[in-house]
């Protein structure tokens, strides 16, 4: 074979060896080849050659003077350079064990291996690279490393070949795995109430695994705090929806923990093992109940489903509740204690119609439910005259006095509160009202009715008087 075509062909299996590493390579193309990255469209790329022509050199082919320190670190070659080719050699004899090396080097060749490969790419200097535009053409034959930074991902190195032929548009599909995940409910306002359901999701990116890598695990794990998740049959249903596929339904464990929280793991290794959904979009969504004033929310995406770490990201999302401090007072302000009230709130029915439901809570005051007025819990102010109620979401509540302090009378006039967002801003800690009632004292009073009441009494008295007058005068005439 001549030198020429001996050179072409170890470039080629040079091409296949550095892509068994990190990424594949395209198609030969020529030395003005239109380079496109593909599944990176908002990504900033830059560029760096690291291969060139060397028609003196064994193998053909040469690392620039920027890439060659890199190589030799990542395969322990001389700093002198003298290994280069034994490097090369190595390479091609990764990919094709009946490669023909040249006889100066065949036996002293530097062998490769993946981890090597992808040490040497990812250790080459920032300095080699410079910008480049996606679909740009490079002019000079040889092997070019690409990457790509974009906010929430993590790209696999990526290199091209470049070769001799006619002109071509050489491209290149860009690996990448997700280093964020974002964690929202449903609602958000970021309130809710006891008791109510929420739905979470957790929105990501199917990472892209190396085919080299043994034992591949991709998993979810969840941590909540302040809820409890809707289990069914002792499984968690979860949601799962890949790219523009219908969701599929997937269960998993649920585990509760010492320090109150509960969890699962939701294991979809089965999506990663062939990369056929690499660089997808994924959702994953359960619901949970609210049981307490704060929900917080933890989820990690990583690869060890022994040991869930957050490899592809992770998350926090916390949901909160409303709570209202009444304060009762009497003359002069005097803040009173054992004041009783029912809590009661308007709602839309079905039809349409306005009804009234009462709140029903623990012995936190923290809300359990509604119903009727009869099954309303009644709260009661204490020492400092204040009762606070807990666990409400947004809107107007009202405080109906059934039973006043000792001395006073009841207030008929309910007092109300209304929680709502600062702001119109989403929620960042418990939402808080306040709401008064004074009362009166009863020996404070006037005479029921006022004075209009105090005329008629002493008028009926004056007739009651001018009519014993008359009956006694009318009988003594009588006895005339």
């Amino acid at each position: 074979m001549s030198k020429i075509k001996k050179a072409l062909a170890m470039f080629l299996i040079f091409a296949m060896v550095l892509g068994m590493g990190i990424t594949t390579f395209a198609a030969p193309g020529n030395a003005n080849s239109k380079v496109t990255v593909q599944n990176a469209d908002n990504a900033t790329l830059t560029i760096a050659q690291v291969i060139e022509t060397d028609n003196t050199a064994v193998t053909g082919w040469k690392f620039t003077d920027g890439a060659a320190a890199a190589y030799r670190t990542a395969f322990g070659g001389a700093e002198n350079g003298d290994d280069d080719q034994r490097i090369i050699a190595g390479l091609i004899k990764y990919v094709d064990a009946d490669a023909v090396i040249d006889d100066s080097i065949k036996d002293n060749i530097i062998s490769a291996d993946a981890d090597k490969i992808a040490a040497a790419l990812k250790g080459l200097s920032n300095d080699m690279f410079t910008p480049f535009v996606n679909g740009s053409a490079v002019t000079s034959a040889g092997v070019y490393a690409i990457r790509a930074t974009e906010e929430g991902y993590v790209y696999s190195p990526m290199a091209v070949y470049v070769g001799f032929g006619k002109e071509d548009t050489t491209q290149i599909n860009a690996k990448k795995a997700p280093n964020k995940v974002d964690k929202t409910a449903e609602d958000i306002e970021k309130v809710t109430e006891i008791n109510k359901t929420v739905t979470y999701t957790a929105k990501s990116t199917i990472p892209y695994i190396p085919e080299t890598d043994t034992n591949k695990t991709y998993v979810f794990a969840d941590t909540l705090s302040g809820a409890t998740y809707n289990v069914v049959n002792g499984k968690l249903p979860v949601d799962v929806k890949v790219g523009t596929r219908e969701p599929v339904s997937y269960s998993a464990d649920v585990t509760e923990n010492a320090d109150d929280t509960s969890s699962f793991v939701l294991d979809l290794s089965d999506l990663v093992q062939n990369n056929d959904y690499a660089n997808q979009s994924i959702v994953i969504s359960y619901d949970v109940t609210v049981t307490d004033t704060k929900v917080g929310n933890d989820i990690q995406v990583g690869n060890d489903k022994n040991n869930p770490n957050d490899k592809y990201g992770s998350d926090h999302e916390d949901v909160y509740t409303g709570q209202i401090i009444l304060t009762k007072t009497g003359d002069g302000g005097k803040k009173l204690k054992d004041a009783q009230f029912k809590v009661y709130k308007k709602v839309k029915n079905d039809a349409g119609k306005e009804e009234i439901l009462f709140a029903q809570f623990d012995k936190d005051n923290k809300l359990s439910g509604w119903g009727t007025e009869d099954a309303a819990t009644v709260i009661v102010t204490g020492e400092d005259g204040t009762v606070k109620v807990q666990g409400l979401d947004l809107g107007t509540y009202y405080f109906k006095e059934t039973k006043a302090p000792d001395g006073y009378s009841v207030n008929t006039t309910d007092s109300d509160a209304k929680l709502e967002l600062k702001d119109g801003k989403p929620a960042t800690a418990i939402v808080e009202a306040t709401a008064s009632m004074a009362d009166t004292k009863l020996n404070a009073l006037p005479g029921t009715g006022g004075i209009g009441t105090t005329i008629f009494t002493i008028g009926g008295c004056l007739i009651m008087i001018i009519a014993a007058a008359l009956f006694f005068a009318s009988r003594r005439k009588e006895n005339k």
